[in-house]
């Protein structure tokens, strides 16, 4: 190769290294937060569309939902939300600055994904929209700016409380299980914890509980994180009546001497409604599988080994 064209390849490469360093830094200086708001005091989340609405408030240290009733968000979902919204970033280089254009991005008032944060008297109000591409558009409100995200936004975080919602209704260790009662429509008995080891009894029958026994393991997991993903309300009529035949009553009592008591109803061919405490504002659905592990017979309690 002739020394003049290995000299005009090498200018070439510097010139597209130079390129793409000063592309690297403008690039850099156009990223700016998304949020303008001091992301450790937000204390209030709302994320609402045309259909439905999802409210979250910080308390004592603990975001929760407040529809139907107050209860624990899901942490990883809050989480997520911190990371790609309130600490998210975006190029500040507008995509449009005519309002008129804003149905074309979704962003008109009844198409878009507003998300309002709230922190130490600050308000902050986004609308985002999606058109099929990996990321989406926004623009604050009552601002004819509209910019693209870094992230998709609407999707993931659409405001669909099951999503939002920590599906976690009670959990506890081996350890911390001191006896576990259970009444049924075919037998009433009661596992006790003692020293490590376990115990069976009702009417008939006396026995320790072996091992690893695969009656009392399946109790036990599912205790250590008893969830549901599907939430009713207890206001409807319908749903209390289920209860006034209970399928089958659990009392759990931790060593501290303190009990909780789960109710399962039939509500549908292999599905069942779950009463926690007696306290009917928030219904839970589970399956078959659930109850069928607190109502098996004596002799499977008996048996040595897993099968």
């Amino acid at each position: 190769m002739k020394k003049s064209k290995l000299i005009l390849i090498l200018i070439l490469l510097v010139l597209v290294a130079l390129y793409l360093v000063l592309r690297s830094r403008d690039s850099g200086r156009n990223r700016v937060p998304l949020m303008n708001i001091q992301a450790d005091l937000v204390d209030h989340i709302e994320i609402w569309d045309s259909v439905s609405k999802v409210e979250l408030i910080l308390e004592d240290g603990i975001w929760k939902v407040t529809d139907p009733v107050i209860w624990p968000a899901d942490t990883l979902m809050v989480k997520e939300f911190f990371r790609d919204v309130v600490n998210g970033i975006y190029n500040n280089t507008a995509v449009s600055m005519d309002l008129s254009t804003a149905n074309i991005y979704n962003l008109d008032d009844s198409q878009a994904l507003h998300i309002r944060l709230k922190a130490a008297g600050k308000e902050e109000h986004l609308m985002l929209g999606n058109i099929g591409n990996a990321w989406d558009y926004f623009r604050r409100e009552n601002d004819n700016q509209i910019f693209q995200t870094q992230s998709g936004i609407v999707q993931r975080f659409a405001p669909q409380i099951v999503n939002w919602r920590s599906p976690l209704i009670l959990q506890y260790w081996e350890d911390e299980l001191a006896q576990i009662k259970v009444s049924h429509t075919k037998n009433t008995y009661t596992l006790r914890r003692d020293n490590g080891r376990w115990y069976y009894k009702d009417a008939k029958h006396d026995f320790e509980v072996y091992f690893q026994n695969f009656a009392l393991t399946k109790i036990v997991s599912i205790l250590q994180n008893f969830i549901s993903h599907s939430f009713l309300s207890g206001d409807d009529p319908e749903f209390r009546n289920f209860f006034k035949d209970p399928y089958c009553t659990v009392w759990i009592t931790d060593i501290e001497n303190k009990t909780r008591k789960l109710t399962f109803a039939k509500f549908l061919d292999e599905r069942y409604i779950l009463l926690v405490d007696d306290d009917y504002s928030v219904l839970y659905q589970v399956e078959f599988d659930t109850v069928f592990r607190f109502t098996r017979n004596p002799e499977i309690f008996m048996r040595q080994s897993i099968i």
